[in-house]
């Protein structure tokens, strides 16, 4: 009987105890409310448990054991994805989740300097930050060639179309009159370089942005003066599936634009025949033989190729993420023997093992080859080779030979081919670069933030020039020419970051900090001569070597040592300010005026937040920006504040002499920069951003003339002042926003006013004709040259402005007596771009155009192009054929018999329009790739660069960054299709 009941009681135990662990199987299904399609990956948890799953690739999941009973606290299931809502519900057997995508968590992140990322909305200073869409969009190596166009403000100008050639850039004008005007480049908080926007893989950029007022700038004070470009790799996110990215594009490139505009081979002759410059036989020769070579056609290649590939992984657990890439670039040039080849590997790994540690380090390797045009580094016009010289060889004289092929020698010209020359005359040169950052952070209690950061960038630079034995011109063997570049710049950072919040209202950011650079470089180089054979042509083969000579630059080293502080304090999310400071010490000064002191403050009002402005249901978004501070700028030699001596020769004796005067008393130079602004959004389609800025550069680092009698020309002192003023308008319009359809268009303008108002030795006006520039306090940085008056209708001669009379001229040229002060700016004051963004479901239209107003540049090219008697033997520009023949002709051309001289008839407008970019791509649906369960995404694309320009420029480019044309090489027009895919 006992066994019985005991029977009896375990069957009821064990019955409650099934009762008791009762579970369910809950299914269900996972869409974006978005765009209505599966959402992969998705996170479902059962609130309170550790049971889980996430979304398979129809958007799909399971959980077969949830407990069900009463007692169960498993009541609630948690869906959450990266970038969308989360949402809590009640668990049932079958579910259906709309995420909704989460505006909070998507509102973009800015890192401004030290520190966290703010969210850009509680930002007080002036920044501009571009995504990488519009960086890795473009088919070009130099990813600050992308930034042209896109920021208000910043100047952006490609000067060659040398393949691996860098660019320039301004912000807000130019600081400077003799020191750097080269923004400040920040690579994941490690200063850097700008040659990293060359070797690194623009499609590893997650943004940059471009940090313009002194609340953003001055936290970094050293060489901040001239803006900040600050340069976010891509990183994984935790939690976030793996995503393997592999693209591949390829295009061909010819000119932009026509190098010049010569006269074809009946025009030529008939023009040389009617001056003299040939006889009637060379004329009877030619004029029916049927040859009219055009020379640009050879000279430049119309079809140079140009191919990528890439190939990224990015994901994380929950406790690491990582980012890791690889690629190649390759571009052709259009000139002979010009190309470039870039290999780079990037890894950004980043774990938080635990709540109070995190660590990481984001690593970059590239490797590069190129081979360099012999028409580039020659570094000027040449009418015996050069880009310019070879397009105005006489067009009836035939390069080619019976079979189509280029011919070494050119018959009637007598000279080498270009093509020849260059396969003779060899240049190469390889980059191996390495950048990095790793670093490891504390945080030891709620919002205190320690981090400590070690970052580097490094390379080995080596460059190759030959020329060959088999060389025409080797007549004493051939030739070689090694030269060796080593530098390494190392950063230390260290900063403590506090969070903390009074009454929830009161919201306050402190930080300090520390930061170390040390920078080593050395070069050498060799050469020797007497290389017998093209296969020998190593350093060793030759017989004689050549002591080369050195200086300062080929061993320096310069040191920064810097402590900062900033406060960031917020009031309900409505009033704003910052305050930073900095205190710098550089290698570069006298010792007495190696430490400064920089600082800054700003203010935000946040309008929106007001009461009278809340039910305003038209206005989204409206703040007030204020801010003022101080930057300094540090860009001159490294020794220039040191006497140094040297060794020389004095009667076939080694001596010594004073190299450098020095200057004990050199300090920083400083920038004070007020800035105001207001942005506001209207409807959340409509944003507009207006900024007025007035920059003053004091203590100028100016290399300042002393009398010759002294043994020097200049020494480097802390003279004259000079001011940058302007205003910035950007725009951005979503005009048309539906699930299928939008339409955007964006536009920004910027003006710059500068001003010189002050010189050295109380001097009003300096003029500098060696670079064609003139500083006169109370103006704007311009051009000095003899003014040309035009040709005189009665006789054909030319007339020149005589200086300091009421429009008096002169025929006789003299340039000492003739130059002048012109007026025209060196520096344009107004450049913008504007851009459409057009988009149907899974197909995109982009078109981005960059232009720049008030521009001059000196066309030295048109020197050589019409000016007929001086070049008698070469071919002309068809503007030649408008010259003066007779008394009333109107014309720029003077009578046959004038030297066209060096004035300002070669001052030319080089304002343009440019589109910069257009591209069509074409996303293919979602739903056609999830059969695959392995390709998440597939994106087919075309992309146009530099597809026309308008410009009233004679010259080949408009764009190029100088005061005077040289013989440089032009920029490309590019086309390429291109592929990305997604798994």
């Amino acid at each position: 009987m006992k066994r019985k009941f005991m029977l009896l009681l375990t069957c009821l135990f064990i019955g409650i105890g099934l009762v008791t662990a009762q579970v369910t199987k809950v299914t269900g299904t996972v869409i974006s409310e978005e765009d209505g399609l599966p959402v992969v990956g998705a996170s479902i948890l059962v609130k309170g448990t550790a049971v889980g799953t996430v979304t398979d690739m129809d958007g799909k999941f399971q959980l077969p054991n949830v407990p069900s009973s009463a007692k169960s606290s498993a009541k609630t299931l948690v869906i959450s994805f990266i970038g969308m809502q989360s949402q809590e519900l009640p668990i049932k057997q079958t579910m259906n989740v709309i995420l909704k995508p989460d505006t909070e968590t998507l509102e973009e992140v800015v890192v401004l300097g030290y520190g966290s990322g703010k969210k850009i909305g509680s930002i007080v200073g002036s920044v501009a930050k571009v995504n990488s869409e519009k960086l890795s969009a473009k088919p070009v190596a130099n990813a600050m060639d992308a930034l042209q166009g896109q920021v208000s403000g910043l100047q952006v100008y490609t000067s060659s179309g040398e393949p691996g050639s860098s660019s320039s850039s301004y912000i807000r004008g130019v600081g400077s009159l003799t020191a750097d005007n080269e923004p400040l480049y920040v690579l994941d908080g490690t200063p850097v370089s700008s040659s990293v926007m060359v070797m690194m893989n623009p499609n590893d950029f997650e943004s940059v942005t471009v940090l313009k007022d002194a609340s953003a700038t001055s936290i970094y004070g050293s060489r901040a003066a001239n803006g900040v470009i600050y340069i976010t790799t891509k990183r994984g996110k935790i939690g976030e599936k793996a995503v393997i990215t592999a693209s591949g594009n390829y295009g061909t490139a010819r000119l932009a634009r026509r190098v010049s505009n010569p006269m074809n081979s009946t025009e030529l002759l008939n023009y040389q025949l009617s001056h003299g410059i040939i006889k009637q036989e060379t004329y009877d020769k030619y004029i029916n033989s049927g040859i009219d070579t055009n020379w640009e056609d050879y000279f430049f290649k119309d079809d140079a190729p140009t191919y990528q590939a890439n190939l990224s992984i990015q994901g994380g657990s929950n406790k690491t993420m990582y980012y890791v890439s690889g690629s190649y670039y390759f571009q052709d040039g259009i000139t002979p023997r010009s190309e470039y080849n870039r290999y780079t590997f990037r890894s950004n790994l980043e774990s938080r093992p635990t709540d109070w540690l995190r660590f990481g380090a984001n690593f970059g390797a590239t490797y590069d080859e190129q081979q360099t045009s012999l028409f580039t580094y020659q570094g000027s016009n040449n009418l015996n080779g050069g880009i310019f010289g070879t397009i105005l060889n006489p067009t009836y004289y035939n390069p080619y030979g019976e079979d189509g092929s280029k011919l070494d020698v050119i018959p009637g010209l007598n000279r080498y081919s270009p093509y020849y020359l260059s396969d003779k005359q060899p240049s190469s040169s390889n980059t191996a670069q390495l950048d990095g950052t790793a670093f490891i952070q504390l945080n030891p209690i709620e919002g205190l933030t320690i981090r400590s950061q070690f970052g580097i960038e490094a390379y080995d630079f080596r460059q190759t020039s030959k020329r060959l034995a088999s060389h025409p011109n080797a007549t004493q063997g051939g030739y070689t020419y090694e030269a060796f570049r080593r530098n390494a710049k190392l950063t230390i950072t260290n900063t403590a970051e506090y969070n903390f919040k009074i009454k929830d209202i009161h919201d306050f950011t402190i930080l300090i900090g520390q930061e170390g650079i040390k920078n080593d470089y050395q070069r050498f180089g060799s050469e020797t001569t007497g290389q017998s054979d093209d296969r020998l042509s190593m350093l060793e083969a030759g017989t004689a070597a050549t002591l080369l000579g050195a200086d300062e630059n080929d061993l320096y080293t310069y040191q920064f040592l810097s402590f900062f502080g900033r406060i960031n304090y917020a009031l309900n999310d409505k009033y704003f300010a910052d305050f930073s400071i900095r205190n710098d010490a550089s290698s570069r000064f006298g010792k007495d005026n190696r430490n400064a002191i920089f600082m800054s403050g700003g203010l935000m009002w946040n309008m929106k937040k007001e009461s009278f402005l809340e039910d305003v249901n038209f206005l989204s978004d409206l703040k007030l920006k204020a801010s003022i501070g101080t930057t300094g700028n540090s860009s001159i030699g490294n020794y220039d504040h040191l006497a140094l001596v040297g060794t020389n020769l004095y009667n076939a004796q080694g001596g010594w002499k004073i190299n450098t005067p020095g200057n004990g008393d050199l300090g920083w130079e400083k920038q004070t920069l007020a800035n105001i602004g207001i942005e506001a959004s209207f409807w959340n389609k409509y944003r507009i951003e207006l900024t007025y800025y007035n920059k003053k550069t004091s203590n100028m680092l100016m290399d300042v003339p002393v009398p010759y009698t002294s043994g020097f020309s200049s020494i480097t002192q802390n003279v004259g002042s000079m001011t940058n003023s302007g205003v910035e308008i950007a725009v951005s319009l979503d005009l048309l926003k539906t699930k299928d359809w939008f339409v955007g268009f964006n536009m920004n303008y910027a003006y710059n006013k500068n001003k010189i108002t002050e010189l050295f030795y109380g001097y009003d006006e300096w003029a500098m004709p060696n670079y064609l520039v003139s500083y006169n306090v109370g103006e704007p940085v311009q051009y000095y040259m003899a003014e040309w008056a035009g040709v005189d209708p009665a006789d054909g001669q030319q007339m020149w402005y005589i200086p300091g009379t009421d429009g008096e001229t002169t025929k006789e040229y003299d340039e000492e007596r003739l130059q002048q002060a012109t007026g025209k700016k060196r520096y344009a004051p107004h450049n913008g771009g504007f851009g459409l963004n057009v988009s149907w479901k899974g197909l995109s239209l982009n078109a981005d155009f960059a232009w720049v107003l008030g521009k001059y540049m000196v066309n030295n090219d048109y020197y050589f192009a019409a000016n007929p008697y001086n070049f008698a033997g070469y071919n002309q520009s068809k503007d030649v054929l408008n010259e003066w023949k007779e008394p009333g002709d109107i014309t720029d051309i003077p009578a046959y018999g004038n030297v066209m001289q060096f004035d300002t008839h070669l001052l030319e407008n080089a304002s343009f329009l440019r589109l910069k970019n257009i591209s069509l791509s074409y996303t293919l649906p979602k739903n056609w790739l999830l059969p695959t369960k392995v390709i998440q995404g597939v994106r087919i694309m075309a992309t146009a660069r530099n597809l026309f320009t308008i410009t009233n420029y004679k010259g080949a480019d408009p764009e190029l960054d100088t005061n005077l044309t040289y013989g440089a090489y032009p920029n490309t027009k590019q086309f390429t299709i291109g592929a990305e895919l997604t798994f």
